[in-house]
């Protein structure tokens, strides 16, 4: 894996990726505090997932991944996750994507990211299980 960017608004540039205002206009994803956004690039919505919260399945040869959690602070973050999920469940046959983040470390909080797979993204089914909700995935080229 070649890991070449490090911030997260390159990734959203990459994917050319947006997000909505609450009168539904564009504008760009916050990296700061929002995780995920509808990529122009993928025609979906595109998620982040920490490394350490996904999971790769050789027998299906699939990557699962926490992309939300309903229990998780920062309450921006939720509802820009939720807002795309929904989004995906209705209009995408609920598929969409996320790529991998890696954490400076993964005990803090919050979190620093100290690298990103640009090279790739992954994408499949939304899974929701209780207030969590992960995307089970197989990889793509960015």
């Amino acid at each position: 894996m070649t890991v070449t960017i490090s911030t997260m608004s390159e990734m959203w540039s990459i994917l050319d990726a947006y997000t909505l205002t609450r009168d539904e206009k564009e504008r760009p994803v916050n990296h700061l505090n929002e995780w995920g956004g509808y990529s122009r690039r993928l025609k979906m919505p595109v998620f982040t997932a920490w490394s350490d919260f996904s999971i790769y399945d050789k027998v299906n040869m699939t990557t699962r991944a926490l992309v939300c959690d309903s229990t998780w602070v920062s309450a921006v973050g939720v509802r820009n996750q939720e807002r795309w999920l929904a989004f995906a469940e209705k209009s995408n046959d609920g598929v969409a994507a996320f790529f991998v983040i890696h954490a400076v470390d993964e005990t803090a909080s919050p979190r620093a990211v100290k690298s990103i797979d640009d090279r790739r993204a992954f994408v499949g089914r939304i899974a929701r299980d209780g207030a969590q909700t992960f995307i089970i995935g197989q990889p793509i080229a960015v």
